[in-house]
């Protein structure tokens, strides 16, 4: 299914999710740099940052079933899924044995929905969910538009997405920030309308939005703060009541793909985070007992795996990596029986 779908261009670019060559970190350095470009433009814009909750479990099997043989899946393959999915009876695992009782089966008058956590066709299945979605936003004029500087290459897209962790983004008409809020709300609007027809909806709690835009104060440009220009973003929650989304500032950054972003590319709570990292694993190895060889396995298959992935959206200076790094070798490099004071 996939190999049909991305050979025939049916995936929507911007869901990064169970692709081949593609990586989350991928998606997060794009969206890092595109934060860089609105600041160079000085273009305003408007993110919204929103999560899908439960998404595997809340994907109904009649749009999946569409949306599967619309990239060539055949029907009697997508009824054996979904009727195994629908039809069987579910035990709860415990350490005294499986459960007597079970769920599921023909007792329901309505068959559970959802692909189930565990399943592998679920990450697929969600790809090809997702992209008529994001269609959807391109088709009814949603996103950004950059224009690149040497090839005059035109680039539009309205966001990024790794399976259900979505960023929608929408640039202002005429650099007024008011549109871009206006036309940020009726992007999340058809986003939100548009997972409901999959029987998704919107996490209000763990969805948060930026507003760019710049102010001119006689010698350098700044950011505009939220009491400046004041505006709200609203979305419905799984019960159908109306929430307001969390405003943050550009210089307030939120965790996404495991990396800390903010519109105007501090570092500030990424720094925190890996600090705290290393020096809890150091307080951790320092309190056991390895050997040398197995020091050396730790730092290269744990602690450097956590500190080197979100390395291409930062811009620590070496003074802030020496700290991050001072109590793993403060530790770790006795244990692994080198001199800490070598140079």
């Amino acid at each position: 299914m996939m190999q049909i779908a991305e050979k025939a261009g049916d995936l929507a670019p911007e869901q990064y999710g169970s692709k081949k060559r593609h990586r989350a970190i991928n998606l997060a350095v794009n969206k890092a740099l595109t934060f860089d470009v609105l600041r160079q433009l000085r273009r305003s814009s408007a993110v919204c940052s929103n999560d899908a909750k439960s998404c595997y479990d809340l994907i109904g099997h009649t749009p999946a079933s569409i949306s599967m043989q619309r990239v060539g899946v055949p029907k009697n393959v997508v009824k054996c899924l979904f009727t195994m999915l629908q039809d069987a009876f579910h035990r709860v695992c415990t350490g005294y044995g499986d459960s007597t009782q079970t769920y599921g089966g023909e007792v329901w008058l309505v068959p559970i929905h959802g692909i189930r956590q565990g399943n592998e066709a679920g990450p697929a299945i969600w790809a090809v969910v997702s992209s008529p979605l994001l269609n959807v936003l391109r088709a009814k004029g949603f996103g950004c538009e950059i224009c690149c500087p040497l090839s005059q290459a035109f680039l539009k897209f309205v966001g990024y997405a790794f399976v259900d962790d979505t960023d929608i983004i929408q640039s202002a008409i005429r650099d007024n920030p008011q549109d871009a809020i206006a036309l940020l709300q009726k992007a999340i609007e058809t986003w939100e309308n548009s997972l409901k027809i999959t029987c998704g909806v919107i996490v209000p709690e763990k969805t948060v939005w930026w507003l760019i835009h710049f102010e001119w104060e006689g010698t350098s440009w700044r950011y505009a703060s939220s009491l400046e220009r004041p505006g709200e973003i609203q979305v419905n929650d799984i019960a159908g009541n109306r929430k307001t989304l969390t405003r943050l500032n550009a210089d307030q950054a939120y965790e996404t793909l495991g990396v800390y972003l903010a519109p105007n590319g501090n570092s500030t709570a990424q720094f925190a985070k890996l600090l705290s990292l290393s020096t809890k694993w150091a307080d951790a190895k320092r309190t056991g007992h390895i050997s040398k060889d197995e020091a050396w396995l730790a730092v290269t298959t744990t602690i450097w795996r956590s500190l080197s992935y979100p390395l291409a959206t930062l811009r620590l200076t070496k003074p802030q990596w020496e700290e991050i790094m001072a109590p793993i070798l403060r530790y770790c490099l006795p244990a692994m029986g080198i001199c800490r004071n070598f140079s």
